[in-house]
C-alpha cells in the first residue's frame, strides 16, 4: 500500500543514519508503521531534532522505493512530562517497543495505535504499573495471544480454580494440571485483575485501583509477552531499573 502524503503518527523509535540523519519508526493510524528518514534530525536545533520517541507527529511524506522521507512535521503531542520524568519515560518507552515488535511493517492496525495513543497520554498522571499491566492484557487481546483464562486451558475444565500460568499451552492452569506440566504459581487477585482488565474498556480500567497486584500481573505478562515474541525488548532493562530504583 502506497504512503499518502500527509500522516499522523506516533515515533515509536529512531536510530542514527550518518552523522546528521535518523531514520524514524512510525506508527500511524491508517497505513500502519513504516520508517521515514529525517534528514539533518541529528543536528542540534535542527527542525527535526525535536522528533523523539513518544512524540505524536503530523507529517508530510515522500513516498519512496524502501525508505520515504521526511519533508515537514509539526509536532501534535508532545508527551513533555512522560519524556521529562526517566520513570514515566520508561514505562512509555517499553509500551512503544512493544507495540513495535508486535506490529509487521505496513501491517494496519488502528486499534494498537489507539491503544498506545491513549495510553501515553494517561501515563502523563497515572499510576503507571497499572497503566502498564492494563496495556499489556489489552495489546495481548488485540493481537489474539492473550492467555486463556476462563478456564483451565489444559483440562479445559470451568468448574476448577486457576492457579498457574503455563508458556507453551498458553494459559492458565487449575492445581491437578499444574502438577502434572509445570506452571508459573500465580496469585487469585492478580487472576482476578488479569480477567477484570481483559474485558473492560478505559472506563472500567479507571474504575478500580488495582495497584496492589499491578506489578505482579505486568511480570506475569511480561513472561508471556517474551515468550510469545521469543524475544526481550531492549527498553526492559532500562524499565526495571526504574522499577528499583
Amino acid at each position: 500500500m502506497a504512503v499518502s502524503n500527509n500522516v499522523l503518527g506516533i515515533v515509536l523509535k529512531t536510530y542514527a543514519l550518518g552523522e546528521k540523519d535518523k531514520i524514524l519508526v512510525l506508527l500511524t493510524r491508517e497505513q500502519g508503521k513504516f520508517r521515514v528518514v529525517a534528514k539533518g534530525a541529528r543536528r542540534p536545533g535542527g527542525r527535526f531534532a525535536a522528533l523523539e520517541p513518544l512524540v505524536e507527529v503530523q507529517a508530510a511524506v515522500h513516498p519512496g522505493k524502501n525508505l520515504h522521507t521526511l519533508t515537514q512535521a509539526s509536532i501534535v503531542t508532545s508527551h513533555r512530562r512522560v519524556r521529562e520524568q526517566l520513570e514515566r519515560l520508561a514505562y512509555g518507552l517499553f509500551m512503544a517497543e512493544l507495540v513495535d515488535l508486535f506490529t509487521v511493517d505496513k501491517e494496519v492496525r488502528p486499534e494498537n495505535y489507539d491503544l498506545l495513543s491513549r495510553a501515553l497520554t494517561r501515563l502523563e498522571q497515572d499510576p503507571p504499573e497499572k497503566l502498564l499491566a492494563y496495556f499489556a492484557t489489552q495489546l495481548l487481546r488485540q493481537m489474539g495471544l492473550l492467555p486463556a483464562w476462563e478456564n483451565c486451558c489444559f483440562c479445559q475444565r470451568e468448574d476448577k480454580q486457576l492457579v498457574a500460568l503455563n508458556l507453551p499451552e498458553g494459559g492458565l492452569l487449575c492445581a491437578g494440571c499444574a502438577k502434572k506440566i509445570g506452571g508459573i504459581p500465580v496469585e487469585q487477585e492478580t487472576i482476578f485483575l488479569l480477567q477484570y482488565f481483559a474485558q473492560v474498556n478505559w472506563d472500567g480500567y479507571r474504575a478500580i485501583d488495582g495497584q496492589a497486584y499491578s506489578l505482579k500481573l505486568s511480570r506475569l505478562l511480561e513472561q508471556f509477552t517474551f515468550y510469545q515474541l521469543s524475544a526481550r525488548p531492549r527498553s526492559y532493562e532500562f524499565l526495571n531499573s526504574m522499577r528499583q530504583s
